[in-house]
């Protein structure tokens, strides 16, 4: 209840800066944030590496009877600091080298780019930093200080982009200021309450137990060329944009990823809390539960991904057009791909955190980073022959739905899962539910003119036959019966509240 609390509002406030931003700063120079930002995210992508390292290896350590968790937190701090060096070493060499050479960029705006990039590096310093911190309170599942964070570091965003429309001068320079401001706080904020809070589980001592370090490095080393991947699929999108098409199109496609990744946060709201019981009950030997969790953690994020997903995959000129103010050309295009990957990503949203968990990683990494990093070269051969700009979406889907396969093969060979059991209980039904779900509301759609009724009559339909046909169909009868148990515990507290 707490992260969907917290995901509630950053949604709410996500969407509203985002119309302003791009009010405040134009397509051109909002376009040329994303893909400035996006080099420094490149340098930086070996901190999603340790996020996933620095709270796996801590819940794993937490799971086990004689586990200490201080030498866990110091060794990845100590990991965590020489990546900042390294960042920061990537940035200005191979970063600098990119913008001033192959960076197209609107003619005097050079500087303005150099100063994005430099603060920009600034903001990864610090969130590299903080991961360490912030995987210690997700491995302790302390979400009540957590959530609260991220709310106040959206509205403080929303507030100084508010601030920002009225302001005289440059606003791009400004824009990027504030977003400096925003970005160093949160894990100013994380460092603070961990040092106050569990200061024996992050009390600085070097730790000279070189294993430690080979095994988290070793682990991190295979996660290391999934994160790239990840991060080479969107940033080196953006960048193949930029090169057929400038930084016009980089708006449609920032503004498709940032809608792509507000509704991710509901599959990723349920993943937070659960990667933790699933690598507990792992390192404790409960392997039974753990596999349980896995297909509870798909099944039901492919619900909360499809919640606010339908509606808005059906309606999306609709609600774009009500959104922003000025729709960039290809926006809606890019946006329904998208989802649709999203869909189809959800389904395998427990399946990383059992295979982490074994530690067997190696050809898991390896494979999945190969298919998802497939897209851009498919993606510049289309573009070099004279396909459209959106075409990059589609190449999306083909290898979302490529990685899902070899995911869950290697589900089976790495952790000798029950694969048959997973495409039953979880994939068969989610693909029920989606054609109960969308061919009525296509049906909706094709009979009313577009508008506020036909947006309304949409989403009601879909939202009823989502939560029907999830129910009837997707759900065991023992998941049934533990909802309505925890319906009527809730039902018989809120009574004992009454006169």
């Amino acid at each position: 209840m707490i992260l969907y609390f917290r995901l509630l509002v950053t949604l709410v406030v996500g969407v509203f800066t985002s119309r302003f931003v791009l009010q405040a700063l134009g397509a051109s120079d909002y376009g040329l944030y994303n893909v400035v930002g996006g080099v420094v995210s490149m340098m930086a992508f070996v901190n999603t590496v340790m996020v996933t390292t620095t709270y796996r290896y801590i819940a794993f350590e937490q799971g086990r009877k004689d586990g200490n968790v201080n030498k866990i937190f110091n060794v990845s701090l100590s990991i965590h600091l020489a990546i900042s060096i390294i960042v920061i070493l990537l940035s200005l060499t191979l970063g600098l080298y990119y913008i001033y050479n192959h960076l197209v960029i609107p003619e005097g705006r050079l500087n303005d780019a150099l100063f994005a990039f430099s603060l920009s590096m600034l903001n990864i310093v610090f969130v590299i930093i903080g991961t360490p911190f912030q995987g210690l309170l997700v491995a302790r599942e302390n979400f009540i200080v957590t959530a609260p964070i991220e709310v106040f570091s959206k509205i403080l965003q929303l507030v100084l982009v508010l601030i920002l429309i009225n302001l005289p001068g440059n606003h791009f320079r400004i824009y990027v200021v504030f977003i400096t401001i925003v970005h160093i706080l949160r894990p100013a904020l994380y460092i603070a309450y961990c040092l106050n809070n569990y200061f024996e589980d992050v009390r600085w001592h070097v730790s000279r137990e070189w294993s430690r370090y080979k095994e988290m490095i070793g682990f991190s080393g295979y996660i290391m060329v999934g994160a790239a991947a990840s991060v080479g699929e969107h940033q080196g999108s953006a960048i193949i944009i930029n090169r057929f098409f400038g930084t016009i199109l980089n708006a449609s496609f920032g503004i498709a990823n940032q809608l792509n990744s507000l509704i991710r946060m509901f599959s990723q709201s349920l993943g937070q809390a659960i990667v933790p019981q699933i690598t507990k009950s792992y390192s404790s030997g409960d392997h039974k539960r753990s596999s349980n969790l896995v297909m509870q953690s798909s099944k039901f994020s492919f619900f909360l991904v499809m919640i606010p997903l339908v509606p808005l995959l059906l309606e999306i000129d609709f609600i774009l057009g009500i959104w922003l103010t000025e729709v960039p050309q290809y926006t809606s295009a890019f946006v329904q791909i998208m989802l649709v990957k999203t869909i189809i990503t959800s389904l395998n949203s427990g399946i990383p955190t059992i295979i982490h968990a074994s530690g067997q990683i190696k050809w898991f990494q390896l494979t999945s980073s190969v298919a998802i990093l497939l897209c851009l070269p498919i993606a510049y051969v289309l573009y070099s022959i004279g396909y459209p700009p959106h075409s990059i979406s589609a190449v999306y889907l083909f290898t979302s739905i490529l990685t899902f396969v070899i995911t869950l093969s290697l589900l089976k060979i790495i952790v000798k899962y029950d694969v048959m059991l997973f495409l039953k209980s979880v994939v068969i039904p989610a693909v029920n539910v989606s054609l109960i779900v969308i061919l009525p509301s296509l049906l909706i759609k094709s009979l009313m003119p577009s508008g506020v009724w036909r947006f309304f009559s949409v989403a009601f339909v879909s939202e009823v036959l989502l939560l029907s046909s999830f129910y009837l169909i997707a759900l065991s009868s023992e998941e049934k019966i533990g909802i309505l148990k925890y319906l009527r515990l809730s039902f018989e507290k809120t009574k004992g509240f009454g006169p």
